[in-house]
């Protein structure tokens, strides 16, 4: 029962670790959000999104490039962020 409760335990912290990096507000009253999962489109980058106040939602990858943030968006194309505008939610 012991071991049980220790693996449900992992189970269920394991998605902590995954998920937010980074935020910030956008111009359009909503959030950049920068996440730790792999992107899809590009393997060598990882995933992003935004959103605005509107409800758009847009997918895209992003890479640190040591003082910013390079992100390839589905639809808006590429952009850089400076990377001191955004709030670090985990490690960068």
């Amino acid at each position: 029962m012991k071991q049980f409760v220790i693996l449900l335990a992992v189970v269920l912290a394991a998605p902590a670790f995954a998920g937010t990096k980074a935020y910030t507000k956008n111009g359009e009253g909503g959030q950049i959000v920068l996440t730790d999962e792999v992107c899809e489109a590009d393997p060598t980058m990882l995933r992003a999104y935004f959103f605005t106040e509107a409800h758009y939602t847009e997918e895209g990858c992003w890479k640190d490039d040591d003082t910013t943030i390079f992100a390839v968006w589905d639809q808006q194309g590429k952009y850089r962020y400076r990377k001191s505008i955004f709030k670090v939610v985990n490690q960068w």
